[in-house]
C-alpha cells in the first residue's frame, strides 16, 4: 500500500510540471497573442469617396425635437401626419412588439407588471387609464425618452413608429386627451 501512495503522489507531481511547462511551449498561443485583427489597433475606413453622410434621411419625419416632458413646449408636440388606417395598423403592431410585455392591452396590464414585479406600470385605457390625463406629445416624449421605470425607445423605432403608437393608443377606449380646465379668473372686485 505504501508503494501505490509514493507512485500516486509521483504522478500526481508529473502532472503538475507538465500542465506548468505547457504554459510555456511555443504552440500555445490563445485570442491574445493570435494573428487576428484588432478592430480597435487599426482607424476604421472612411466613406466612400463622394459619399456624403445624411443620418437626417433615415427618419422619413426628419427632425424632430426633444423637449422635457411636462413644459409646455412638449404638451405642443403633435405627430406630423394624420392618423390613417395604415399609421394605425403601424403602430398596433409597434404597440404589441414594445408595449404590450408591460401595458397589455392598455385595459389589463401585461404579464412582466402583474403582482410583486413592477407594481408601478401604469394603465393606459379604461376608466383608470393615464392617457386621458397625457397630452399627445407627452406620451411620444416618454416613448422617446422613457420615464421612471419605463426604458427609452428612440433606439428601436422610427419617430413615424412612436407617432403611430400614439395614434394607436388614442383610438383605445377612454384615452382622448382631457385638457385641464383654465383657472378660474378671481373677480377683481371680490370682497
Amino acid at each position: 500500500m505504501r508503494r501505490s501512495t509514493v507512485l500516486g503522489a509521483g504522478l500526481l507531481s508529473l502532472s503538475f510540471l507538465v500542465s506548468s511547462v505547457a504554459l510555456g511551449i511555443p504552440w500555445d498561443i490563445d485570442m491574445v497573442d493570435g494573428q487576428a485583427k484588432k478592430a480597435y489597433a487599426h482607424d476604421m475606413e472612411g466613406l466612400p469617396v463622394g459619399v456624403v453622410a445624411q443620418p437626417h434621411l433615415l427618419s422619413p419625419v426628419g427632425f424632430a425635437p426633444n423637449f422635457v416632458r411636462g413644459t409646455p413646449e412638449a404638451d405642443a408636440l403633435q405627430a406630423p401626419f394624420a392618423a390613417t388606417p395604415d399609421k394605425l395598423e403601424l403602430g398596433k403592431e409597434m404597440y404589441g412588439i414594445y408595449c404590450t410585455p408591460c401595458h397589455g392591452d392598455g385595459a389589463t396590464l401585461g404579464p412582466v407588471a402583474e403582482p410583486g414585479r413592477f407594481p408601478a406600470v401604469v394603465k393606459l385605457s379604461g376608466k383608470d387609464g393615464m392617457l386621458n390625463k397625457r397630452s399627445d406629445g407627452h406620451v411620444y416624449l416618454t416613448i422617446r425618452n422613457g420615464s421612471a421605470i419605463m426604458p427609452y425607445f428612440s433606439w428601436a423605432m422610427t419617430d413615424t413608429e412612436m407617432w403611430s403608437i400614439v395614434h394607436y393608443l388614442r383610438q383605445l377606449p377612454d384615452s382622448k386627451h382631457i385638457p385641464p380646465a383654465p383657472p378660474a379668473e378671481e373677480e377683481e372686485n371680490a370682497p
